[in-house]
């Protein structure tokens, strides 16, 4: 009976996921996502490794749909969680899809050529999911295109990019990589993207983490079907979801902390995946081992987020070894505020020097501005955050305006705006929706909070750049850049390797090898 459950159950998933057209990546706020369904383990793009805690799977290839987008509700985020159906909910049936395709030994790249034709310029990229290339094609991955921004500047070259990147990666998983696989391809240039992951206070510490042995009744058990469903039956009973209040009003008490980025990593330095001092030898250690090869090094620092003491790290590293430091997180930030600027510029709606707000005490006017990025509004936009003046956790409360008042610029022009009276210094965060029923999570944005730190001038008006409501700009969901933040990357990669001479003296090196 055990084994003919165990057949039905297999033959039913089996059925389910042949239907599966497009994978739908449920993002949650705070990345609580409890039990993963067991007949979802089929998509898994990881498996379990020894030596580096996981890998990617060889020879996978899948279709992923965008899921961070707006929602009518919170339910329907959560549900695709836990949806059996293998058709898309109606919500994402239109939304972008992106497409991997990894080689036999579970990289995004193609078949690896061992040894290295003679008169090749092998650079690889090694790295976190920034590397892989989350959320995007295969050629929008800033290792592919690195190699079509190289291979169109020296096109008699032969150039080869590879892209040796895995999701979660820290800088252990990298040094243990390096040895393991990257010296044997006999590289010209590594370029080493780590850091988020280290830093990531994930309650283990990855060099733990591998020592631990394997349980062969633990791993016997994991493959039963009937195992996994019980176990997920009654981890998702006891699973509780966080709501969207709950993030609000929780990120106000964080933001509300005294303590610095730098004091808070100190206090959470106990639980993080790679301690600080340890990402400093790991990284001295990586270039060393590359450096012995005879390889060139760059540093990366993939990152959305700032005040980070690991991007301090990185660079203080980088400046001792003498290598070229590439920080994508200023990189983004920079390109955020110019696309900020020029769309304050197309519409029109550049703010003057006006000086002082109208009178509110010692408060700053604060302006919020966001528009509806294509999409319906049949009431209007709404902001909401913990604080009274932004509905106190209320949503489809506060409404926005476009008819020239409530701070609003310019009257129709799609462009929803706020005026409130904030405390200088304060900082808060929120979230828009959109023409949902006041009092419901109706109408939602994107999975994701977002911040304002108010201008500290006690009486000015501060205008909150314009948002769009479902867009961050340059990104695609809350950890990763989007397609053209890779773009950025692989230029900044490859001025480095042109005006750095790296590449042109490998170039001239190789082109006196015979090609064979």
């Amino acid at each position: 009976m055990f084994g003919l459950g165990e057949a039905l159950l297999r033959g039913i998933w089996a059925l389910r996921n042949a239907r599966v057209e497009a994978i739908a990546l449920p993002y949650i706020i705070g990345d609580n996502y409890g039990p993963v369904p067991p007949w979802a383990d089929a998509f898994r793009m990881l498996e379990r490794d020894r030596a580096l805690l996981w890998r990617n799977r060889p020879d996978l290839r899948q279709r992923y749909v965008d899921v961070f987008s707006p929602v009518p509700t919170e339910a329907d985020r959560f549900a695709l969680l836990r949806r059996f159906s293998p058709s898309l909910p109606d919500f994402l049936r239109h939304k972008p899809t992106w497409n991997i395709a990894l080689n036999s030994q579970g990289f995004r790249a193609p078949e690896f050529e061992v040894p290295k034709p003679r008169g090749r310029v092998r650079i690889v990229c090694l790295g976190d999911s920034w590397t892989f290339g989350s959320n995007v094609n295969q050629d929008q991955a800033y290792p592919q295109r690195l190699q079509a921004l190289l291979r169109r500047a020296f096109p008699t070259a032969d150039i080869e990019v590879l892209n040796l990147g895995v999701f979660g990666y820290t800088s252990f998983q990298g040094l243990a990589l390096l040895r393991r696989q990257v010296l044997v391809l006999d590289p010209d240039v590594v370029v080493l993207g780590f850091g988020m992951n280290d830093s990531s206070t994930a309650g283990f510490r990855d060099e733990d983490l591998a020592r631990e042995a394997s349980s062969w009744a633990k791993d016997l058990a994991g493959r039963s079907a009937i195992v996994r469903l019980l176990r997920y039956e009654v981890l998702s009973a006891r699973h509780k979801q966080q709501l969207l209040g709950e993030h609000l009003k929780a990120a106000d008490a964080r933001a509300a902390d005294p303590r610095t980025g730098r004091e808070h990593y100190a206090s959470g330095e106990a639980w993080t995946r790679v301690p600080l001092e340890q990402y400093e030898r790991n990284l001295t250690e990586m270039i060393a081992v590359a450096r012995a090869r005879g390889a060139a090094v760059i540093l990366l620092f993939n990152e959305i987020w700032g005040d980070s003491p690991y991007r301090e790290m990185e660079e203080r590293v980088a400046n001792a070894a003498g290598i070229p430091f590439i920080d994508s997180q200023d990189l983004i930030a920079r390109a955020r505020r110019a696309m900020e600027i020029r769309l304050e510029r197309a519409r029109g709606l550049t703010p003057t020097p006006e000086g002082r707000g109208p009178a509110n005490g010692g408060a700053v006017e604060v302006v919020f501005r966001v528009t509806a990025n294509d999409q319906p509004v049949p009431k209007a936009l709404f902001i909401v955050g913990a604080d009274p003046a932004l509905g106190g956790l209320v949503p489809n409360k506060v409404s926005l305006y476009d008819d020239g008042t409530h701070g609003d610029q310019r009257a129709g022009d799609g462009v929803w705006s706020y005026a409130v009276a904030l405390p200088p210094g304060k900082r808060l965060a929120y979230v828009y929706t959109n023409s949902g029923r006041e009092g419901r999570w109706e109408g939602l944005d994107v999975p994701a909070l977002r911040t304002v730190v108010v201008d500290d001038h006690a009486g000015r008006r501060m205008y909150r750049p314009i948002e769009s409501f479902g867009r961050f700009y340059f990104q695609a969901d809350a950890w990763h850049t989007d397609a053209d933040g890779y773009d950025l990357i692989a230029h900044s990669v490859s001025d480095a390797l042109v005006n750095g001479r790296v590449l042109q003296d490998r170039l001239q090196r190789q082109s006196r090898e015979p090609r064979g």
